[in-house]
């Protein structure tokens, strides 16, 4: 079980914070796993039969971001694309990852997958390599998926880390991403962007770290475009999506 594990954490990186290093004990059985920080548990789970490597690496990240004093961050998906951060935010099942990887197709270098990591005073989206977790239904919607490395399978799901990696972009664009037919896309208020940011699993949910997420994710929405974009398939829509980034770098510039 640590090998595919290994293989898929190895891309892990968190560049403009230190972080404690986590030890994760897994039973001998694969029944079960414990992470522990400077000798202190901070969780045990059971380690299901099915899916275990979405589980256990889930779980690692997860405890990653609780141990974040800086940064901050919200569960979605992230590409640069034209000079600024895109940030795809939605519910599971909203195509974040298959809009993903259409954007990669479409020029876009790859930060995350499965979380944004915002710095704070420099206003920029930071890299989070975890390899995608491409399910058969997210490659059916995604369509070809963008050069790189399968680095682990479990079952049908393949783990897939792009080729073509950013390391850090400013906060240009954030597309709140929600289910529903015919597509459309509309502006969003800062206020309303802010309330959807925080009900998304972020740190907004931890309590020590409330007051730091409104700073931080205010001052960065404030010179952001904020749109919501209604679609059965928003992957099919990346290409208007990369050009969107496109128009709000020249109108930057103008």
């Amino acid at each position: 079980m640590t090998d595919p594990a290994d293989a898929v954490l190895a891309s892990l990186r968190c560049d403009a914070e230190a972080l404690p290093q986590l030890h994760v004990t897994i039973a001998a059985d694969g029944s079960h796993a414990v992470g522990e920080v400077s000798g202190h548990e901070l969780w045990s789970i059971r380690v299901p039969r099915q899916r275990w490597l979405e589980v256990l690496t889930g779980q690692i990240v997860a405890t990653v971001t609780m141990l974040l004093r800086r940064l901050v961050f919200v569960h979605a998906g992230s590409v640069a694309i034209h000079d600024g951060a895109l940030l795809l935010v939605g519910d599971s099942g909203a195509g974040k990852t298959s809009t993903v990887s259409a954007l990669l197709t479409c020029g876009a270098a790859y930060l995350s997958d499965e979380v944004a990591l915002l710095d704070p005073e420099a206003g920029t989206v930071l890299a989070f390599h975890l390899p995608m977790a491409v399910k058969p239904w997210t490659a059916r919607a995604a369509g070809p998926l963008p050069p790189g490395r399968q680095v682990a399978t479990q079952g049908a799901v393949r783990f897939h880390l792009p080729i073509r990696l950013a390391r850090a972009a400013p906060l240009r664009t954030v597309v709140f991403l929600e289910r529903g037919d015919p597509p459309r896309l509309r502006e969003l208020s800062r206020a309303a962007a802010m309330l959807r940011l925080a009900q998304q699993a972020s740190s907004f949910r931890y309590g020590v770290r409330v007051d730091d997420a409104f700073r931080a994710w205010a001052r960065a929405v404030r010179t952001a475009r904020c749109v919501q974009l209604q679609a059965t398939r928003p992957a099919a829509l990346a290409a208007a999506l990369s050009h969107m980034g496109a128009d709000d770098r020249d109108a930057e510039s103008r």
